[in-house]
């Protein structure tokens, strides 16, 4: 059994179906402290809060338990999991992490249920049914801690024992019987001349337990305010009116009004039965039917019950009565009692609903902890699976712990704030197959749709804040903890994982709303995509342009690592994914996220291009290409080579795509740490000389968001010719920074009109004839002896010189002002930036394809980088235009 498989606990549908609606659905779903609460706080809840604050959350109770109920009838009601229970769809609709978190919540929330059952029973034992077995003198804490762990062990050894599961129903019944003796009680009180026998003391008088009222007098007013008013003088709209709102603080005697989330808090713990409703799933003859009628028809039961006994109490109890928590001017007596009959009744039926509920939620804590031992989802010893004996005994060991709290009070929104969450992970699982929607998911409740279950959501989850909300971060975080170790652990799901589904389908709708208008320009970001080289270990050759991709990101944006490896598509496919892996990796060791993709052709080059066009998704893909300087001196010797590497930026750059070649980066993992950083480290350096500089001026803002290049300084340089004003390009260069928040000092450097030296001259014209003689030797080599007189018509320049007509050979005019250029620029940009820690630099454009000379075009950009250290090549791309 591996954490690959689903729970044991899971899987009951091959079991024989012989339980009914009420038997199979019903009874465990009635299985809730409902009637415990209803005599213990109930009342209090009414006096202290107003019947008004008490039907509202009552009423939010009810719409949380219906539609939850709701949710775990669509679950029964599915085809895919007939029978499995509520876990089953989580596990299934969320994966494994989501269905082992919810399992926690549910364990945590029964075992504090089995913890509630025991304090409430140790309240009515020490202070309504046997006032002398308090005999020590102790605090009501620690009489409820030490009474509550005796009982406690009492519901364990019930629960462990082998028909311990035969006295459950007693939750019901005493449920009931809480009903019954009110509704008769108020009933009674309503009758033509009932009369109470117990009094409120006069408004002056010292407190004390209530007396009996003195004998009616004709003659006397019951207006009169020194005559005693009855305590419960039964229903009229007069009382309920009065205890329809909190008291004010002068009328309290007691511990004063509630607030509204301490009523929730109290109040909550009456629903918990909503997921046991489907606990005996895998027997019920008809699942698909019992479910929804017995989880829906209890739902609605407990919240007709809790709303019905509020109003009764409101309209039938003085309020000053009702406020009395413990029943101490009756007497000892519980103040729901005093209206109902016979008096004795309720602490009966709370006493069979604390002993119900207690064993069904120790029984349902064993087998959910059984369950997620079996499914390793938490490391838990092999004995937790083994029987539900041996799960029986942690689930005993968490509830002490909600016993030693000692109070009802300190424990409800513990308990609340549990079970809400279990309710939320159920509502929102049910939800996501719903908007998906799943081909799996077709429940055949005629009540269920998504949007209920969403509501149903969005409610507990506003019911967990209101409630406690510094209960419900923890549990809440506990959680989200325990989903990313079962992350972490790599488990998988065997019926899909819908949150999965739910990103795959919020990525497609977010992907064709992306097609339907152009991309805004303030929000324009680089999205990268890094052409990489691999060796013949299938690592990345030049890492540091992976890791210079990762810091432009700082973590976000798209980033796509891109390879080509020479071979054959239909037998390489192995060798991709293993460089797939290897990109990866290389990305997870710089702290960087993005996607790999690698390519299998037979000519590098041609994938590469082809690549660079169709990397795509719709309208989600890189508008920026990444790729470094061909190592070697291949580019000089090889006017081929030459001729490929300038295809490539011309593919590159097509379609409005920026263009970005690094050259010259240091050798390791990362360009940022090895230079140092800091205000004393080395500048990074900006050249504006043409285009827009838009993202020329954007990439520093990006690189100073990594913390290795935070701090770095800033320097902007831009070249004014003899004609330009220095002074206006200047003041025009720091408006522009400043519009830009780029930190940056601003210089103007003035290049002045000087002759052509004949250095230049010489060089361009070797760069001339190397071109030519590389040429006529691969003519040679291909087309034989008639290779020369072809390539003498074809290469090299011609210039006409003199007024005689004669030509002479020398180099190109305009190859030679292009080499003049950059050797003028090169030295301005040497004597400022040779020990800078980056220099970003205009990237020429590439000449036309219908140009041969492609090799002339590398030399110029080597002439123009020459003698700097690592260098950025950027050339922005325009953003308008629109795919072909």
């Amino acid at each position: 059994m591996g954490i690959l498989d689903p729970p044991f606990f899971l899987i009951g549908c091959w079991q024989r179906r012989a339980l009914g609606t009420l038997r199979g659905v019903a009874a465990p779903s009635l299985q809730t402290l409902l009637g415990l609460l209803l005599v213990l706080r109930l009342p209090w809840l009414v006096g202290a809060g107003g019947v008004l604050q008490a039907c509202i959350v009552g009423v939010l109770m009810g719409a949380c338990a219906v539609l939850t109920a709701l949710s775990l009838s669509a679950v029964a009601s599915n085809d895919v999991v007939p029978g499995g229970g509520p876990l089953a769809v989580l596990w299934g609709a969320l994966g494994p992490e989501a269905g082992a978190a919810v399992g926690l919540c549910a364990f945590l929330g029964a075992a504090f249920t089995a913890a509630a059952a025991a304090l409430g029973a140790a309240e009515l034992l020490t202070l309504y049914v046997l006032p002398p077995a308090a005999i020590l003198p102790l605090s009501l804490l620690n009489l409820g801690r030490s009474y509550g762990s005796a009982l406690l062990a009492l519901l364990g050894f019930g629960a462990a024992a082998p028909h311990g599961t035969r006295l459950a129903p007693l939750g019901p019944i005493g449920m009931g019987l809480v009903l019954l003796a009110l509704q008769v009680g108020a009933m009674r009180a309503a009758l033509p001349g009932a009369w109470h026998g117990l009094c409120l003391p006069l408004p002056n008088s010292p407190p004390a337990p209530l007396q009996p009222c003195p004998p009616r007098n004709s003659n006397s007013s019951s207006r009169d305010p020194e005559t005693p008013r009855p305590a419960v003088p039964g229903p009229n709209t007069h009382l309920l009116a009065r205890n329809l709102w909190p008291p004010e603080p002068s009328w309290d005697t007691g511990e004063g009004s509630a607030s509204f989330g301490l009523l929730l808090g109290l109040s909550l713990p009456t629903a918990c039965g909503v997921l046991w409703g489907c606990s005996h799933a895998a027997e019920l003859r008809d699942a698909a039917h019992s479910v929804p009628a017995g989880s829906i028809g209890a739902a609605v039961g407990c919240a007709v019950g809790y709303l019905s006994s509020a109003l009764l109490l409101g309209a039938s109890v003085e309020g000053q009565l009702l406020r009395d928590k413990f029943g101490s001017s009756l007497s000892s007596r519980p103040v729901l009692s005093s209206l109902s009959w016979p008096h004795w009744l309720p602490l009966l039926g709370a006493g069979l609903a604390a002993l119900g509920a207690g064993l069904t939620a120790l029984l349902g804590a064993a087998r959910l902890l059984r369950g997620l031992a079996r499914s390793r989802a938490l490391p838990l010893p092999h004995a937790v699976s083994s029987a539900d004996r041996w799960a029986l005994l942690p689930a005993l060991l968490l509830a002490e712990l909600g016993v030693l709290l000692g109070s009802l009070d300190l424990l409800a929104p513990v308990l609340s704030v549990f079970i809400l969450t279990g309710y939320l992970c159920l509502n929102l699982s049910c939800a996501v197959q719903g908007m998906l929607p799943s081909p799996g998911w077709s429940p055949r409740c005629r009540l269920y749709h998504w949007a209920l279950s969403l509501a149903g959501s969005l409610l507990c989850l506003a019911l967990l804040f209101l409630t406690c909300w510094f209960y419900a971060l923890p549990a809440l975080c506990m959680a989200a903890m325990l989903y990313k170790y079962v992350e972490y652990c790599g488990a998988a799901s065997e019926w899909g994982e819908g949150l999965r589904g739910l990103q795959l389908s919020a990525a497609r709708i977010a992907l064709l709303s992306l097609e339907e208008g152009p991309e805004p320009t303030n929000s324009w970001r680089p999205q990268l995509l890094v052409l990489l080289k691999l060796d013949s270990e299938l690592r990345v050759s030049q890492p540091q342009l992976l890791a210079l991709a990762a810091q432009l990101k700082a973590g976000r944006g798209l980033l796509v690592a891109a390879a080509v490896l020479q071979g054959n598509a239909g037998t390489g496919q192995g060798e991709a994914r293993a460089a797939e892996q290897s990109l990866r990796s290389a990305l997870a060791s710089l702290g960087a996220r993005g996607f790999v993709h690698v390519s299998v052709a037979p000519r590098e080059r041609e994938a590469l291009a082809v690549l660079v066009q169709g990397c795509r998704l719709g309208a989600l893909r890189p508008n920026c290409v990444l790729l470094g300087w061909p190592r070697g001196a291949a580019l000089r010797e090889d006017p081929a080579a030459a001729t490929e590497f300038v295809e490539l930026l011309r593919a590159a750059g097509s379609n409005g795509r920026g263009l970005l070649v690094a050259k010259g980066l240091i050798m390791g993992p990362s360009i940022g740490p090895s230079l140092g950083s800091g205000p004393s480290g080395p500048p990074l350096d900006v050249w504006w000389v043409v285009g827009d500089g838009r993202l020329l001026t954007l990439l520093p803002l990006l690189l100073r968001q990594h913390p290795s290049w935070r701090g770095c300084p800033v320097r902007l340089f831009t070249v004014a010719l003899l004609e330009d004003n220095s002074v206006a390009l200047r003041r025009l260069l720091e408006s522009f920074a400043r519009r830009l928040r780029l930190p940056a000092s601003t210089e103007v450097v003035e290049l002045h009109d000087s002759a052509v030296s004949a250095y230049t001259y010489e060089r361009t014209l070797m760069m001339e004839q190397r071109s030519q003689m590389l040429r006529q030797m691969r003519l040679s080599a291909r087309q034989g002896s008639s290779a020369p007189s072809q390539a003498s018509q074809s290469g090299g320049e011609e210039e006409e010189v003199g007024g005689s007509g004669a030509k002479v050979m020398g180099p190109c005019p305009a190859n030679v002002r292009r080499m003049h250029a950059a050797e003028r620029l090169n030295d301005a940009i040497v004597r400022r930036s040779a020990a800078s820690r980056l220099v970003l630099l205009d990237l020429p454009a590439p000449p036309p394809p219908p140009r041969p000379r492609d090799d002339n075009y590398v030399e110029f950009l080597e002439v123009l980088t020459e003698g700097l250290g690592p260098v950025l090549l950027v050339r922005g791309g325009d953003r308008t235009s629109k795919d072909q």
